[in-house]
């Protein structure tokens, strides 16, 4: 088994790079098998697919998608079909989606006296409210990537907008639909009751949970080693990379621990 990263962001969404840069980069971090999986969109998986038939990575075509739930809640569709009509479909309505929120966003900021979209760096693909945190950093609202969420944009902050989401149950089956599987992203960060959830969507057809994550610690990782194993869920590993935006690097959530070789040969196997 060698190293892998299953959770990857290019600049379709919230990356700094290029799909076409990402392969590149994980050979020279060791890593033969990546996914991407940029947030709402699956546009920059045949670049990065063909470049990595140049590197000798394997590039599995993916993307996060953002669920309904109190908090965050994200499932990564892996193995997908990038050209399938509900991936199409589902990417046509979030955009509109995602772009309506941000516009919300920006016109609260601007109500408040900070007009930030002139500040604005656009992605390729879909705009995140982490493009917004960052103009509000560069236009010297915030101080930081964090404290632009904490004052300004995150739940709760003063221009904090809600955006429509599909379901728990739709996003796994979206996954399916799409000839993929569904793992559930980051479950270190979920601010829920890990069991009940995992529960819920194990009944809904979850594959696989991101056990192994850069921040999660060792006993987040038993605890959710221990979830797979009551569920029959596969464990795999992510390391969420956003380029310059996020200090974590491909490969860093890989341990070499052998609860990852299910997921390791799965996606070897993929075509």
């Amino acid at each position: 088994m060698k190293p892998f990263d299953l959770h990857i962001h290019s600049h379709m969404s919230d990356g700094t790079f290029a799909p076409n840069e990402l392969p590149s980069m994980a050979m020279e971090k060791g890593v033969e098998l990546m996914a991407l999986t940029d947030h709402d969109t699956a546009a920059g998986c045949k670049e990065a697919v063909d470049a990595g038939a140049g590197t000798g990575v394997k590039v599995i075509c993916g993307m996060e998608i953002d669920a309904e739930f109190p908090s965050e809640l994200h499932i990564l569709a892996l193995g997908i079909d990038p050209e399938h009509p509900d991936i199409l479909r589902y990417e046509q309505w979030r955009k509109g989606e995602r772009e309506d929120r941000n516009g919300r966003i920006l016109a609260k900021l601007k109500s408040m006296g900070i007009d930030a979209e002139p500040f604005m760096e656009h992605s390729k693909g879909n705009d995140t409210r982490l493009h917004i945190a960052k103009a509000l950093v560069t236009g010297g609202w915030a101080v930081s990537l964090k404290d632009a969420f904490d004052r300004y944009i995150g739940s709760g902050a003063p221009a904090y907008q809600p955006s429509k989401r599909i379901s728990k149950r739709d996003a796994v089956e979206l996954a399916r639909s799409a000839g993929g599987v569904a793992v559930l992203a980051h479950p270190c960060k979920l601010k829920a009751d890990p069991y009940s959830l995992v529960r819920e969507l194990a009944d809904y057809g979850l594959w696989g949970i991101e056990a192994f994550y850069p921040i999660s610690t060792e006993g987040q990782r038993k605890m959710f080693l221990s979830i797979a194993g009551q569920y029959g869920l596969i464990p795999t590993c992510g390391s969420d990379f956003h380029g310059k935006n996020r200090e974590v690097f491909i490969g860093d959530a890989y341990y070499g621990a052998e609860e990852l070789r299910p997921a390791y040969e799965y996606f070897l196997a993929c075509p």
